[in-house]
């Protein structure tokens, strides 16, 4: 019988997840002003926040574009069989201080709206994950590189 689900196509998945992700923040840095502006009146924030928040909402919309196209072309290597190589350490390690800029960046937006602090707590801890992730790769690196010499 046929296997309906493996790993090749989860990492299909996940890779058009990822691109649709990265459309999805294009066009919200785009719509930026106008979501900035809803969210300004319709909260009942003050005006001179709306500057304010659109900058931080640029800055986090950097760092979710970096970190998406890392994660892309993470799992792109991961595809090839390109699993425990230096370059995939490296892309865990921005896509951790990514997520710790973002939760940063929400951190400070908590002081104008305060549900931006469940946006950096969660931030914050995916940071620390994605850490934990990234110390095990780069062990299994150095394990690996320690095989490869000794044959």
């Amino acid at each position: 019988m046929k296997q309906l689900w493996n790993d090749q196509r989860s990492i299909l998945l996940t890779r058009a997840v990822v691109a649709l992700a990265i459309a999805g923040s294009v066009v919200m840095t785009v719509c930026g002003p106008k979501i900035t502006h809803w969210m300004v009146t319709a909260h009942g924030l003050p005006p001179r926040s709306g500057p304010l928040l659109l900058g931080m909402g640029y800055a986090c919309a950097a760092l979710a574009l970096v970190m998406l196209c890392s994660l892309y072309q993470f799992l792109r290597r991961i595809e090839a069989g390109e699993v425990f190589v230096s370059t995939n350490v490296a892309a865990l390690r921005c896509i951790s201080w990514c997520c710790a800029g973002a939760a940063g960046f929400c951190l400070l937006a908590a002081g104008i709206y305060l549900p931006f602090l469940f946006l950096a707590v969660a931030a914050g801890f995916m940071a620390l994950i994605v850490r934990v992730l990234k110390n095990a790769f780069a062990q299994a690196v150095r394990m690996k590189d320690e095989l490869d010499y000794t044959v």
